[in-house]
C-alpha cells in the first residue's frame, strides 16, 4: 500500500509546461513584402530600327509572330526587295528567333536588335546603301496637276455630243457606268445603233474620264461618217441648222440623224425622251396597252433589280420583252429594258409598215395592169 497515492497528489507533482509565447525576435527577422520581377518591355531598338530603314530609304519590314499565351511568342522578320543585286537570291533578308519571349513586345523588340545589329553590318560591307528619295503621292498628283495646266483644258465630248444631239433633235446617249476596284470604265449606248462605244475593258482614273472616253467614240464615229458639221469648235457653240423636209426612204436609214429625220416625218412618230416615254408612244401607235413593268428586287444584293415589260392583250406582242437581271439603280434598270423593248417595238412598225408599202405596190400592179389589158383589147378591135 505504500506505492498508492491520491489523485490530488499525482496532479500536484506532474503539472504540463504552459506553452512559451512566440518570440517577437523571429517576427522581427521576416522579410518583407517586395515586388517580384515578371519582366522587362523596352523599344529602344524597335524606334532604332525604324529609324534607320528611313533613313536608308528602303522598305518596311514585316514582323510575324506564332505561338500563344501559354507557350510563349517567336517571331520572324522578313526585308523584301532589300537587296537589288541577284548574289543575294530573292533579294530579302530573313531573320528568325527560335527562343520564346512571354510577349509579342519583347519578341519584336529582340528581333529589332538583331535586324538592326544585321542593317548595320550590310551598310558597312556596301551591300545596303542609301536609296534616292522617291517621289511620295501628294508630289506625283502635283506634277499630273502641273501637266494639266500646261496643256490646258480638254474637249469637253460629252459637252459637244449633247450639243449635236440637241442640234438635230436626237436622243441622248446613255452612259453604263463599270467600276474595277479604283479604275472605271464606260460605254455610251446610242439609240439606233446595235453596238455601244467605248469599251468597258479600258479603265480610267476617274468616271468623268471614262465617260468622256466613250463620248469621244461617238464624236469620232460621226466624223468619220460625215455626219458631223465642218463648222464646229471643240470649245462648243454647234448652231441649230434649220429643218429640211425630206421625202421618205422605204429602206432602213443607219444613221442616227436621218432616223431621227425620218421619224419627224410620221406623225406621233416618238423623237426624244426616255426610252420608258418612248416604249408608251410606240405602243400606242401600235394599238397597244399602256406597257407594264415588272420590277423585281434580288434579295441578297440591295440595290439591284431585274425588270421585264409587257403588255396586256398584246397578242403576239404581249410579252415579256427587254429582260434584263441585276443591273444597280432601278430607273437604270428599267431604262435598260425599255431600250431593249424599244427595239421590239420598232421593228414591228417596220414589218407593218413594210407590209403597207407591198400591198398598195401589189394594187398599184394590178391597175396598171387592167389598162393594159383594156389597151391591147381597144388596138385589136378598132372602132
Amino acid at each position: 500500500m505504500d506505492c498508492v497515492i491520491s489523485l490530488d497528489a499525482y496532479l500536484a507533482d506532474h503539472q504540463s509546461a504552459a506553452p512559451s509565447p512566440p518570440s517577437a525576435s523571429k517576427s522581427a527577422q521576416a522579410a518583407p513584402l517586395a515586388p517580384r520581377a515578371v519582366g522587362a518591355r523596352s523599344s529602344k531598338y524597335i524606334v532604332l530600327l525604324h529609324e534607320k530603314y528611313q533613313a536608308l530609304g528602303i522598305p518596311r519590314p514585316e514582323f510575324s509572330f506564332t505561338g500563344d499565351s501559354q507557350i510563349g511568342w517567336r517571331g520572324k522578320v522578313i526585308f523584301s526587295g532589300l537587296f537589288r543585286g541577284e548574289e543575294e537570291g530573292s533579294g530579302a533578308l530573313v531573320l528568325e528567333e527560335k527562343a520564346f519571349f512571354g510577349t509579342k513586345q519583347e519578341a519584336k523588340e529582340k528581333l529589332s536588335e538583331r535586324t538592326f545589329e544585321e542593317l548595320e553590318r550590310l551598310e558597312k560591307e556596301g551591300k545596303v546603301r542609301k536609296r534616292p528619295k522617291t517621289k511620295t503621292a501628294k508630289e506625283v498628283v502635283e506634277v499630273q496637276r502641273a501637266a494639266k495646266r500646261e496643256k490646258g483644258p480638254g474637249v469637253n465630248y460629252v459637252g459637244l455630243l449633247l450639243e449635236f444631239q440637241r442640234s438635230t433633235n436626237g436622243p441622248q446617249p446613255t452612259y453604263m457606268d463599270y467600276t474595277l476596284g479604283n479604275q472605271h470604265s464606260c460605254e455610251a449606248i446610242m439609240d439606233g445603233y446595235p453596238d455601244p462605244y467605248g469599251s468597258k475593258e479600258t479603265y480610267f482614273s476617274s468616271k468623268k474620264e471614262a465617260r468622256q472616253a466613250a463620248a469621244r467614240c461617238v464624236v469620232e464615229h460621226f466624223k468619220a461618217n460625215r455626219q458631223w458639221p465642218d463648222s464646229y469648235s471643240e470649245m462648243g457653240g454647234i448652231k441649230k441648222k434649220q429643218k429640211v423636209v425630206q421625202t421618205h426612204s422605204p429602206s432602213r436609214v443607219g444613221s442616227l440623224s436621218n432616223a431621227n429625220a425620218d421619224a419627224t416625218t410620221r406623225p406621233g412618230s416618238p423623237s426624244g425622251g426616255s426610252y420608258a416615254q418612248q416604249v408608251a408612244s410606240l405602243a400606242t401607235q401600235l394599238g397597244l396597252n399602256t406597257p407594264t413593268w415588272n420590277i423585281t428586287s434580288a434579295e441578297k444584293a440591295p440595290g439591284f433589280h431585274s425588270v421585264t415589260c409587257s403588255f396586256t392583250d398584246g397578242g403576239a406582242l404581249e410579252g415579256p420583252f427587254g429582260e434584263v437581271q441585276h443591273i444597280f439603280g432601278k430607273k437604270k434598270a428599267k431604262e435598260e429594258c425599255a431600250r431593249l423593248t424599244l427595239e421590239v417595238l420598232r421593228k414591228e412598225r417596220e414589218r407593218r409598215m413594210e407590209y403597207g408599202r407591198k400591198m398598195m405596190e401589189g394594187i398599184g400592179s394590178e391597175i396598171d395592169g387592167e389598162e393594159g389589158f383594156e389597151s391591147a383589147v381597144e388596138a385589136q378591135n378598132p372602132r
